[in-house]
């Protein structure tokens, strides 16, 4: 069909107008590290800058700076609305415009939102603006190890919840959670990781075996990278947010960080001086009956 994109544009263009004013052609796969895809424009306008409406919120994006996906409208609030409160503090490690960032603002929550690509946060930025909640939601351009990292410790943020809203690669980030944590932060937080998952093969075909099998798949993901076994004091859940291929699902990954792997053990500077100083003590004995 490729020869005719311009004539099945037009079409799109002519039977959708006014509410379609550009019609684009995805040209390759999301491979770069911002997932910004490749569009070509095959009628209409050329700007790729638009505003899409989601329960009640508004985002400002343009499609060819920026990750967006309308067919997660129902995970975006299906997290907001299972597992935030009003008052509580988010950590969205890899934001981008605001999906999830925007909606909790608007419930109630202070949310520091970060993400690599800066067009990311310059229009995360916007969309707090236009959805009056500037005041809560505190933006950042950095890595996402560092961010977690420097919020937890440097900062001294004490947030309940940690997103993580990069499928293709966020599980590799559960590292950034080793030792993360200081002796006075409270309650370790419940981190939300979306992963794609394939379902193991040897489990079966049926419908149960494949739930049962991505549930399993996805744990064993999230313990081999974030350093250990989970416990049940995790509360572990896994969400099958939808198939994305045949046999590849998006997965929702929610539990809480375990004490012996989030906690860092800080060691007693006092006690050690006082060992110190013992050790020396004996040294200089033995030298003296030498």
């Amino acid at each position: 069909l490729l020869p005719y994109r311009a004539l099945i544009g037009r079409l799109v263009l002519d039977k959708n107008a006014p509410r379609i004013r550009t019609v684009v052609n995805k040209t390759a796969a999301l491979e770069n590290v911002f997932r910004v895809p490749e569009l070509e424009v095959i009628a209409g306008e050329g700007g790729l800058e638009t505003e899409v409406r989601q329960h009640g919120a508004v985002f400002r994006l343009d499609f060819g700076k920026v990750y967006w996906n309308s067919r997660l409208e129902r995970e975006h609030a299906r997290l907001v609305e299972r597992y935030f409160e009003p008052g509580q503090v988010i950590c969205d490690m890899m934001a981008g415009v605001g999906p999830f960032a925007i909606p909790a603002a608007r419930q109630g929550c202070e949310v520091y939102a970060n993400d690599l690509n800066p067009d990311s946060t310059r229009y995360l930025a916007e969309n707090a603006r236009l959805n009056h909640v500037t005041a809560a939601v505190r933006v950042s351009t950095d890595c996402a190890r560092a961010f977690v990292r420097r919020l937890a410790n440097e900062q001294g943020v004490r947030f309940q919840h940690c997103v993580m809203n990069l499928p293709a690669s966020a599980v590799e980030f559960l590292d950034a959670f080793r030792q993360c944590f200081p002796p006075a932060f409270g309650e370790l937080p419940m981190v939300h990781c979306y992963m794609f998952v394939r379902p193991a093969i040897e489990d079966g075909a049926g419908l149960q075996a494949q739930a049962d099998s991505l549930r399993r798949q996805a744990r064993k993901m999230v313990e081999e990278h974030l350093g250990g076994p989970l416990g049940e004091g995790a509360r572990f859940e896994a969400h099958d947010v939808r198939d994305v291929a045949p046999n590849k699902h998006m997965m929702c990954a929610s539990f809480r960080v375990p004490e012996y792997i989030g906690r860092r053990v800080e060691e007693d500077t006092t006690k050690c001086a006082a060992d110190s100083e013992a050790d020396g003590a004996a040294a200089k004995r033995q030298r003296t009956n030498a």
